[in-house]
């Protein structure tokens, strides 16, 4: 297992973090350019230290600030993917693989052989004698992650893998790389600011936002229980942060919004408190900070207050309207409509026909009111 804990800071920005990763399992850093993504593989692999912290692997300690201990990079059994991929160009595929090894003054036997063995299993045996300006976009990611299985490391770095590739190749190297990771059972931290990478590689996600881990666990987790306004961005709901006043019953419950500015809009929300996370079952306390998502698909726009006994609405500013176009090609397209509600809050956003949207006639910069019923926000701990 992987128990990491890291403090440091650089000029404005300061990175703060703990986590675990299970052996043989693909544990993904997820977050935006400029989390500090990055900064984590590079302060794993020795390249930059830490202030604060510990790294071990697998019981052996590789770095512990309080214990003195900073095992270099050259000695830690960890192989870093670059990005870019890092291949020499002036070398073969066979060469470029055999580099590390060689700097290593392992026999010549021995290096043939683990070039070989790792070139066989990234399936690229034949192409020992080319040059890397005669590869493909795949073909040289999968030269790069031979280059360190050929070392046999115990932890494997990958810092966005699939960016340099262009859309038609990242589709085809995606899912050899998952089968590839699934077959070879190392421990790998892989970076991405993609969420369908993340769902696809990773045994456990790790959000990151701002040099912090705003939130950890399974696909499922983060898809039902966002604890970030960025989470439910990825994931595709709408997201609110709020103190809970009261339950009205076993369920329904009312809560105060943390962060709204606009006197005009709705401070409260009426919502069904769902199931814990991970079976929990604690009764929320008054006061107690709460989350709230809705899905885009239950929310109702209107040109003007509607009448009747709505608990749930809200008043703002059409921002943007998205064609999404027609799922099946035989049905009516959706539509995205997301609104500001004020300064303070992630913009909420309406999914509807496009046949609505016409009828309706909604533009970009007109105020509208969104409602939806207390039944379709769910709220969590």
């Amino acid at each position: 297992m992987l128990d990491v804990a890291l403090a440091t800071s650089f000029d404005t920005f300061s990175l703060e973090v703990a986590f675990t990763a299970q052996a043989g399992q693909t544990t993904v850093l997820l977050g935006e350019s400029g989390a500090g993504k990055s900064t984590i593989l590079r302060l794993l692999a020795g390249l930059q230290m830490p202030q604060h912290g510990h790294i071990r692997l697998h019981d052996v300690t590789y770095y512990d600030q309080t214990q003195h201990i900073a095992i270099p990079p050259q000695r830690r059994p960890f192989g870093y993917v670059f990005q870019d991929y890092v291949l020499f160009p002036h070398l073969t595929v066979f060469d470029n693989v055999a580099f590390g090894l060689r700097a290593q003054h392992l026999p010549r036997a021995i290096v043939k052989a683990r070039v070989a063995e790792a070139l066989e299993r990234v399936r690229l045996p034949d192409l020992a004698r080319r040059l890397p300006a005669q590869l493909s976009g795949g073909q040289q990611q999968r030269v790069a992650l031979a280059r360190v299985l050929a070392l046999q490391p115990q932890l494997l770095l990958l810092d966005e893998p699939l960016a340099a590739l262009d859309v038609q190749t990242r589709r085809e190297v995606r899912q050899e790389l998952r089968t590839l990771l699934r077959e070879i059972s190392i421990t790998t931290l892989l970076v991405t600011h993609h969420y369908l990478d993340g769902l696809l590689f990773g045994d456990q996600l790790l959000v990151l936002d701002q040099g912090r881990l705003v939130q950890q666990g399974g696909q499922q987790e983060l898809r039902e229980y966002p604890r970030s306004s960025y989470v439910a961005e990825l994931v595709g709901v709408n997201f609110f942060r709020g103190q809970l006043l009261r339950c009205e019953n076993q369920t329904t419950c009312i809560i105060r919004l943390i962060n709204s500015l606009d006197t005009d809009a709705a401070t409260e929300i009426v919502a069904i408190l769902k199931e814990q996370a991970r079976g929990e079952t604690v009764a929320p306390l008054s006061g107690q900070e709460i989350f709230v998502v809705i899905d885009p698909r239950s929310i109702t726009l209107h040109h003007t207050r509607p009448e009747g006994s709505a608990r749930n609405v809200f008043y703002g500013t059409i921002m943007h309207i998205i064609h999404l176009g027609s799922h099946t090609g035989n049905h009516d397209g959706k539509v995205r409509i997301s609104i500001i509600l004020d300064q303070t809050q992630a913009p909420l956003t309406a999914e509807i026909t496009a046949s609505s949207a016409e009828r309706m006639g909604f533009r970009e910069g007109e105020t509208v009111f969104a409602t939806f019923k207390a039944t379709e926000a769910s709220a969590y701990l």
